[in-house]
């Protein structure tokens, strides 16, 4: 570390003539931001170690926060001998809310380029259990849809792709496919 010298400190009292025989006054010594910063950091220290010392932390939260629980300690009775505690109900209700197991595993968006020309877009979901090899069938299945919606007899697929997007909770499988409709017979993907 590099030693500064700190400036000193202006005396705000006037110039005193010195008594003959007296020595004059030292000025005050100049500090080294080094000498600033130990002192800094050694009340720091000893104001974070005497923090504290009175109380525990259960005696603030419970002063802090309200006397009751936010769930209520309740069981839930299934049978004579089995009951189920509330906090565990409510944590099985959200963890399937969330994950949604019975939801669909893919979300499909579609674009039309042209009257005849369709891009199709699908995300999996965040957390799913399955439904790896479900896209192809997907752009099939959507393909057709399309072809027999706009009255022709098949699509030809011009181009699939599969990525993976990076997101900040974990990464999604996304793909791309342009698909042509025709009035051939379906060209189906390798």
């Amino acid at each position: 570390m590099i030693d500064l010298p700190v400036p000193d400190r202006p005396d705000p009292s006037p110039a005193q003539p010195v008594a003959p025989g007296r020595a004059a006054p030292s000025p005050t010594p100049a500090r080294s931001l080094t000498t600033w910063s130990l002192a800094l950091a050694t009340c720091a220290a000893a104001l974070l170690l005497t923090t504290g010392c009175s109380r525990t932390s259960t005696e603030v939260a419970n002063r802090v926060l309200p006397g009751s629980t936010l769930v209520p300690d309740y069981a839930l009775p299934v049978s004579p001998s089995l009951s189920i505690p509330l906090e565990s109900a409510l944590a099985a209700a959200l963890v399937y809310w969330f994950v949604d197991p019975l939801g669909p595993n893919w979300e499909v968006a579609e674009r039309q380029v042209s009257p005849t020309l369709v891009h199709l877009s699908l995300r999996k979901k965040r957390i799913a259990t399955g439904g790896d090899g479900e896209p192809p069938q997907i752009v099939r299945r959507r393909a057709t849809e399309l072809a027999l919606k706009a009255g022709l007899g098949g699509y030809q697929l011009l181009e699939y792709s599969e990525s993976t997007d990076s997101e900040t909770i974990g990464a999604r499988r996304t793909i791309t496919a342009l698909v042509k409709l025709t009035d051939e017979r379906p060209v189906r993907m390798p």
